[in-house]
């Protein structure tokens, strides 16, 4: 499957010069981790079906507006974020990691390919979520197979504007984490607006949870580095 191919799957608009750049980061991103351990998969076909459309599938245009601003939380290799800022060249992404190597991968890759909008940041989440240029300033927050619900949810909806959305993507086990993330997503005000399953080409089972936050989170959130992996907080 080409990247043009996987677009209009998608049901996106078939653009070529969008096609190419998404085929040409997945290659870098390949080459790369011969040297760097930025992804798994080591075949680029393969890539460009777990990575690359794995990516592309959290977009819809709902929750995507117009000169918006995305914030993708542990984006590792630049998954989602480089794919959603190829599809969407008008919207701003802010793509997150603790590892600098791989941010700075993803700063090199994204200069070379003339992808404008992607801007990486380097820190903690914990951190970020009480910065006050980045504390709910997001209209989206992505999360791609970053820990579980109770503690992803606690890092990422600090960032999220209200009105806005955190997309959880997830594989087949997503509906039994959100049981044990109600508690912790009722003190951050966020409800689940729609939950997305689906499978990729090949086979592989996937679900996305489209989390709406309702009302500001309580300064107390998120707790300092490193409490809510230690001390998650867990209950329906």
């Amino acid at each position: 499957m080409t990247a043009l191919e996987m677009m209009e799957a998608l049901g996106f608009p078939a653009d070529e010069e969008k096609a190419a750049k998404l085929t040409e980061y997945n290659a870098m991103v390949i080459a790369m981790s011969k040297k760097v351990n930025l992804t798994g998969i080591k075949d680029v076909d393969e890539s460009l079906i777990k990575n690359v459309y794995d990516s592309l599938t959290v977009y819809d245009a709902k929750y995507f507006p117009e000169k918006g601003k995305v914030l993708d939380l542990g984006t590792g290799a630049g998954f989602p974020g480089v794919p959603l800022a190829i599809l969407r060249p008008d919207m701003l992404f802010v793509l997150v990691d603790s590892i600098q190597k791989k941010l700075t991968f993803v700063e090199d890759a994204c200069k070379k390919l003339g992808i404008k909008n992607v801007k990486c940041v380097h820190m903690r989440a914990e951190e970020g979520g009480r910065r006050r240029k980045t504390r709910e300033a997001f209209d989206v927050v992505t999360a791609r197979a970053v820990k579980a619900m109770p503690i992803i949810s606690e890092w990422a909806l600090p960032f999220v504007k209200v009105g806005g959305v955190f997309a959880a993507m997830k594989g087949p086990g997503a509906m039994e984490e959100m049981k044990q993330a109600g508690k912790i997503l009722r003190e951050l005000h966020a409800e689940l607006s729609e939950k997305k399953e689906f499978e990729l080409p090949g086979g592989d089972k996937r679900c996305i949870l489209y989390l709406k936050k309702t009302a500001p989170c309580p300064k107390t959130y998120p707790r300092k580095v490193g409490i809510a992996e230690k001390k998650p907080i867990i209950g329906e």
